[in-house]
């Protein structure tokens, strides 16, 4: 059986950890020891690794597969943090390494973005800045728009906030979905940059007012304001390639 490393075990690794734990020997990374010693009660091999402990790096490199995700907002010093992984001896040999980027590397613009736009003006320059330091030794790198699914419905936190513009459309895409990719991107041996996102672009307004009634939280506080920005995500590369995203309806889930 391979293995497979996945370091961020947070809300979309614990459950792509769940999802391919029958087909693959899985070990896993967190932050600290009480978290680590919980993904070991239900059998997986969790190592802590974070800025200040690299003491596991060796054993969770030491992987066929090998999938980042980490959020740049969680480090003092988040391409440091890369560098020394990217630099570790092991990576050469992995068969994939797939990095989860974000959308937020293309420019807050009126624009249809897919992977040939040429970035200039990334929304997120630490987002595009990591993407650059990893490129080379990276086999996938998956910009994935806001991620939405089972506990994570749009608009909830925001329940009797003021939303501004409300008529800016969303870009979005399912946990599944992106745990699916992972799977079609090795299935298949596919590298490349690919956006990750569904077809369907609801307004804020549209989506947060649906969910407030299916799922009881009291409606946003919607401004007037009609100006808006039509920043829209072509996640399209990847079907073109075969993968289809299950959950394109961000009303039925």
């Amino acid at each position: 059986m391979k293995t497979f490393t996945i370091l961020g075990t947070g809300w979309l690794g614990a459950e792509l950890a769940e999802k391919l734990k029958d087909d693959y020997k899985i070990k896993v990374s967190l932050r600290d020891e009480k978290k680590s010693e919980i993904y070991k009660k239900f059998g997986f091999s969790a190592y802590i690794l974070n800025e200040y402990d690299f003491s596991f790096l060796d054993e969770l490199l030491d992987t066929d597969y090998l999938f980042i995700n980490y959020p740049p907002s969680k480090f003092e010093n988040y391409l440091a943090f890369l560098k020394k992984i990217y630099n570790h001896p092991k990576i050469k040999n992995i068969e994939k390494i797939i990095f989860v980027s974000s959308t937020s590397v293309y420019p807050d613009i009126e624009e249809s973005f897919n992977e040939e736009f040429i970035i200039k003006n990334p929304s997120n320059k630490m987002v595009l800045d990591a993407e650059n330091l990893v490129l080379n030794k990276t086999h996938i790198i998956f910009r994935a728009s806001g991620l939405f699914g089972e506990d994570r419905i749009a608009g909830r936190r925001l329940a009797n906030k003021i939303v501004d513009f409300p008529k800016t459309k969303i870009n979005f895409v399912h946990r599944n979905d992106v745990i699916n990719a992972t799977k079609f991107v090795i299935e298949n041996n596919i590298n490349g940059i690919f956006n990750l996102c569904s077809k369907q672009h609801p307004t804020k307004k549209e989506i947060y007012t649906f969910n407030s009634k299916k799922y009881d939280f009291t409606t946003p506080i919607f401004l007037n304001n009609n100006s808006y920005l039509n920043r829209i995500i072509n996640g399209s590369k990847i079907e073109k390639l075969g993968f289809e995203y299950k959950y394109n309806d961000v009303f039925s889930f």
